[in-house]
């Protein structure tokens, strides 16, 4: 019997609990987009926020990065200019005078477990196959070789729907969508007298990949009702 198996299903739970929490600590009004994003990571999917900026998107990346143990966290914005670099790391000059097409992908999103990409829809074609790939199947085409990447989940943001084909294809990435509203005019109050809420959560409480193969292997026995297939 492995460790993982030593953890009751319970305490896995409270854990869960705790780091939500934690994620919401010094936020207003984004206790669904908290729950999203965890569901999303949970699940190995990816979540997409829609809203306008100063609407904590990019926080709540960040705040789903810290609730892993020994996580790579990558963060970029695109625009209409990005270039692949920007994302997958820089040609190898080394490979090139090898005669070889390889990137450097330290420290860029191939590398990393939670990723935030700002304006995901201004991406080019020049980016969104390797995205897609990334995103989809979480393997990423360095050189002549695929490799897997250890891409937990991506939270990306946007300003606007996307148009056209081929940015619908990679809205069809993200299973899990909100819209995220500027704090109400009720909680404005709240929002002056706000102290410090960071997350940190306790090393004990991080998640580790262990606790989503686990996770995930135990949703795999839950039975949907007809109500919920039909919703």
């Amino acid at each position: 019997m492995d460790n993982q198996e030593l953890v009751p299903a319970t305490s896995r739970k409270q854990k869960i609990v705790r780091l939500m929490a934690q994620m919401n600590k010094g936020l207003l009004e984004r206790d669904e987009q908290v729950r999203l994003v965890m569901l999303a990571a949970l699940a190995g999917e990816h979540v997409l926020l829609l809203g306008p900026p100063g609407t904590a998107k990019s926080e709540l990346a960040k705040r789903l990065h810290s609730v892993f143990f020994e996580a790579n966290y990558f963060e970029r914005l695109l625009t209409r200019f990005s270039v692949p670099e920007e994302l997958f790391g820089p040609l190898s000059i080394q490979a090139l005078e090898e005669d070889k097409y390889k990137r450097i992908t330290s420290g860029y999103l191939p590398e990393a477990s939670v990723a935030f990409i700002d304006e995901i829809f201004k991406a080019n074609s020049a980016i969104l196959n390797s995205l897609l790939t990334l995103l989809n199947e979480r393997q990423f085409d360095n050189g002549n070789r695929r490799y897997p990447v250890p891409l937990v989940s991506v939270v990306a943001a946007s300003n606007e729907l996307p148009e056209g084909e081929e940015l619908s294809a990679l809205y069809d990435r993200f299973m899990l969508r909100s819209f995220v509203r500027p704090v109400s005019d009720e909680s404005f109050e709240q929002i002056l007298n706000l102290e410090g809420g960071e997350c940190d959560p306790d090393l004990s409480d991080r998640l580790r990949v262990e606790d989503l193969v686990e996770v995930q292997r135990m949703a795999e026995k839950v039975r949907l009702s007809t109500s919920v297939i039909e919703l």
